[in-house]
């Protein structure tokens, strides 16, 4: 049985480590790989160069342990959201949670666009691991929600991409929509939901509003 004083060692470990994983996102999405150095992350995690190598060995793993914790979190979000039958409520939920997640987590879509431009070894890695499976769960819906009418029966690939620049793109070069428009998206969560209603209001049109005055007649009169 551990004592107290290794269970609380722990907790300090494992805070650490989470520390350095947050700050190596940051400073990754940041720099980029090849800019980014272990001492500043160190910095940036106000903790020990040593630490880094003692539980990630190299800035390469540390980079994967990275993009492990994001996509990780990414899961929790998608796995209460994915809908087993894509109707157009369920969808737009879907839209609105990576449209929130994106905004709050601008690392992460800096890293993908950084990652994803590139034919290396990171960017395979990134792919397959954790890419794949997100296309394929968001195809395997398209062919119901098309037959429904609630998305255009168009190729996945189309779709897909276009679904990810309308999420993440004004939230990953927000100082140049500040610049350019006024407006800083990430400015407050108003500013996010903005956006948000304006992803479903195009991808889905009018079908949600539809939906909702469809359920609001079937209401029994009181």
């Amino acid at each position: 049985m551990a004592t107290p004083r290794r269970r609380r060692s722990s907790r300090i470990g494992d805070a650490t480590r989470e520390r350095i994983l947050e700050a190596a996102l940051e400073v990754f999405s940041e720099r980029g790989f090849d800019g980014a150095t272990t001492r500043d992350i160190a910095a940036r995690a106000a903790t020990n160069l040593g630490l880094i190598t003692y539980y990630f060995d190299s800035k390469e793993k540390l980079w994967r342990a990275a993009v492990d914790r994001v996509f990780g979190a990414l899961a929790e979000v998608l796995a209460g959201a994915l809908p087993a039958e894509p109707d157009a409520d369920a969808l737009a939920r879907v839209v609105r949670e990576l449209v929130r997640f994106a905004a709050h987590t601008l690392a992460f879509v800096r890293i993908m666009n950084d990652e994803g431009r590139r034919a290396g070894p990171r960017m395979r890695w990134l792919t397959d691991r954790h890419q794949k499976p997100l296309y394929e769960a968001v195809v395997a819906m398209l062919p119901q929600a098309a037959a429904r009418g609630v998305l255009p029966d168009v190729p996945p690939i189309h779709l897909f991409y276009v679904l990810i620049g309308a999420v993440g793109m004004i939230f990953s070069q927000a100082p140049e929509c500040e610049r350019l428009t006024g407006t800083d998206p990430t400015s407050s969560d108003e500013a996010i939901e903005a956006h948000a209603d304006a992803v479903v209001a195009l991808l889905l049109g009018g079908f949600t509003g539809r939906a909702a005055t469809c359920r609001r007649k079937a209401r029994p009169a009181r």
